[in-house]
């Protein structure tokens, strides 16, 4: 699925560097009479997160300027980066493609001492309407391209490269999660190319191992996914009684928690791999004990875990967080009942850039 046309096609669609294979980059530089050898040129500094053929310092200047005429080198531009006191990053990026030229989107990095993840996101707002999240209220613009996603990870890794995490943070790109703007299973072309560039031998070589994607449950979807990419797992659930996921995860009232509990049993999954199971606790909503009976009759601990999430509160919500105490409660509730339960720690909640948070501005303000 990913773009491998090397001729230039209409001007309001250009091929996308970030997105091109070695081979058709290969085939690019030989129907532009080049070496075969500039193409892994080029696509070495590309994996690097170079873009601009500017910075390309050992690629001919003819071929520099051919580069940046007949490709969009690069699909995105930095509008802005804020740092969270934690160390986690949030980059707002808008888009460069004409249909959607100015639209901006926000992708996190994650460092931790070990590991440095990447949480990006595949829409421009969301398709789905889920009332806790920021995301949800900005309604949906568009779908990413496959470039656009991988250039999300490029752009973050030259930022590092210029400006390491400092201290004992990773100030490398070790895991990308689905995680950010947008319902990754509502634009299956986009993430289903993104996925095979990036762990392409020949581009980011990531394990599917080290990728996550989130979906609140396109079943459909889901079954493809685990046929084509059958990359980690991961599911908004945030209520294991239909009434309430109705509410809060409106796409359940198409496809049901009974429909969802088959297409989980049939995911394939590695040896001691799991699917994550992402519940946000709210006050009162779905943080009683009917609902702990209702996870206990859902979750098949053999091949799930839940994360147990942290309300991060924006503008407006009418929802408030299950105070820490309580959900530190909630937690062992599960775990005395044989559910393999963590609480995830907040990040960049300082920076509105922690778990449904996400929300960029409609478009670029000139």
């Amino acid at each position: 699925m990913t773009e491998t046309m090397v001729t230039k096609p209409a001007s309001q669609d250009l091929v996308q560097l970030s997105a091109l294979t070695l081979p058709a980059l290969q085939h690019l530089m030989e129907a532009w009479g080049q070496p075969k050898f500039r193409a892994k040129q080029v696509l070495d500094w590309r994996n690097k997160g170079i873009l601009d053929p500017a910075e390309m310092k050992n690629i001919p200047e003819a071929l520099r300027d051919r580069l940046s005429s007949s490709l969009m080198c690069q699909p995105l531009r930095l509008v802005r980066r804020e740092c969270s006191r934690d160390g986690t990053r949030k980059y707002v990026f808008a888009l460069n493609r004409p249909r959607l030229a100015g639209k901006m989107v926000e992708a996190v990095f994650i460092p931790e001492e070990k590991r440095g993840t990447v949480c990006i996101s595949s829409q421009v707002g969301c398709v789905l309407d889920c009332p806790f999240c920021h995301t949800g209220t900005q309604g949906f613009e568009g779908n990413l391209s496959p470039g656009e996603i991988v250039a999300q990870v490029l752009m973050i890794k030259a930022d590092l490269l210029h400006e390491p995490m400092t201290g004992d943070l990773h100030d490398g790109v070790t895991h990308i999660v689905y995680m950010g703007m947008g319902e990754p299973m509502a634009n299956e072309e986009g993430v289903h190319g993104s996925l095979a560039l990036l762990m392409d031998e020949d581009g980011l070589k990531l394990s599917r191992r080290r990728i996550t994607v989130s979906t609140s449950g396109l079943i459909p979807q889901i079954d493809r996914l685990g046929q084509v990419h059958p990359v980690n797992l991961a599911i908004s659930l945030h209520a294991a009684m239909d009434d309430k996921r109705n509410v809060l995860v409106p796409i359940n009232r198409k496809y049901p928690l009974t429909q969802l509990r088959h297409c989980l049993d049939n995911y394939p999954l590695p040896t001691q791999r799991h699917i994550t199971l992402e519940y946000v606790l709210l006050d009162g909503v779905n943080d009683q004990p009917e609902d702990i009976a209702a996870l206990r009759r859902f979750v098949n601990p053999e091949r799930e875990r839940i994360n147990l999430i942290q309300f991060n509160p924006y503008p407006g919500s009418p929802y408030r967080g299950t105070p820490k105490e309580h959900m530190s409660k909630f937690a062992q509730d599960l775990i005395s009942k044989g559910i393999r339960a963590t609480l995830r720690r907040s990040r960049g909640q300082d920076i509105m850039a922690a778990c449904g948070q996400l929300k960029a501005e409609t478009r670029e303000v000139s």
